[in-house]
């Protein structure tokens, strides 16, 4: 093989696809346990989750404007810090604004 004919080598990390993309922000949030909805049907019914075996007796509050909303600094938005969902955000990739406006 002549040394003077080699091809240049592709970086493999140019060929990935963008995993960096940041998630919408949910559209409502229990007042009661603070759980997240991206389903618009769900605002004003009772919330889905069931912390501790019981379900929770809250209800989603509407959340739908981006104002209710702040990208999480730590993960962009993408709610993974390495492998592992972001702590800050608790793997959602938005905080709420305001948390105690609803």
């Amino acid at each position: 093989m002549n040394p003077a004919h080699t091809e240049p080598v592709a970086d493999p990390l140019e060929s990935r696809p963008a995993t960096h993309v940041a998630k919408p922000h949910p559209l409502g949030v229990c007042k009661s346990c603070g759980g997240i909805t991206y389903r618009k049907e769900e605002v004003g019914k009772r919330c889905v989750r069931t912390p501790r075996g019981s379900r929770c007796s809250g209800i989603f509050a509407v959340a739908t404007r981006d104002a209710c909303w702040k990208q999480c600094t730590s993960c962009g938005g993408t709610g993974k810090l390495g492998g592992a969902p972001c702590t800050y955000c608790r793997g959602i990739g938005w905080n709420l604004a305001k948390p105690w406006s609803f």
